[in-house]
């Protein structure tokens, strides 16, 4: 009448995490001769360096950059609140080559286009398949992870360089510390 499956506790195993060398090794491996490949860099960027979701990176728009204060705006779509990120020199040039080498002629205020037209914003969809792609390409051993892995691996780095648990999961985005003490 009924099959007895194997009990899944929540929490029980720890989000994946690539190996920060190993996240490096893929943003290297992406071939930035081409529009694509700055498109692709930058965003898998942004998700390594500031722990952003697919959809938060697909919802940042020009404006979300303010290149006096060195700031980027980030809509945290879970928790319906703003998060207002301190952007490093070299996440503002990765962001400006983007801009001149790989964003698409438009007029169009969402920072990540879709390369084929009608031009127009990335679905989250997108930067997960385009994760999958950047992968596949790299030839390096990451069969079974996500994009989300990139969110993970950022988290984990904080956790190592000594940041609170707390802050963590400010950045992240969580209501909760359960979340984030996972």
């Amino acid at each position: 009448d009924a099959i007895d499956t194997p009990r899944v506790y929540r929490g029980e195993l720890p989000p994946r995490a690539i190996p920060w060398v190993t996240v490096q090794e893929l943003l290297r491996s992406i071939d930035r001769r081409q529009a694509t490949g700055w498109r692709d860099y930058a965003i898998l960027y942004l998700m390594a360096h500031y722990g952003l979701r697919p959809c938060e990176v697909v919802a940042l728009r020009l404006d979300s950059i303010d290149w006096q204060a060195k700031t980027l705006r980030v809509e945290q779509r879970k928790t319906r609140s703003d998060l207002l990120l301190p952007l490093a020199d070299r996440t503002l040039r990765v962001i400006k080559r983007y801009l001149y080498a790989g964003r698409p002629g438009s007029t169009r205020a969402d920072l990540f286009l879709r390369a084929r037209s009608p031009s127009g914003p990335l679905k989250h969809t997108a930067v997960c398949d385009l994760y999958r792609s950047r992968v596949e390409r790299s030839g390096l051993a990451l069969q079974g992870t996500s994009a989300y892995c990139l969110r993970h691996s950022f988290a984990m780095r904080l956790l190592e360089r000594g940041v609170g648990i707390k802050a963590i999961g400010d950045v992240l985005g969580h209501r909760g510390l359960e979340s984030t003490c996972v």
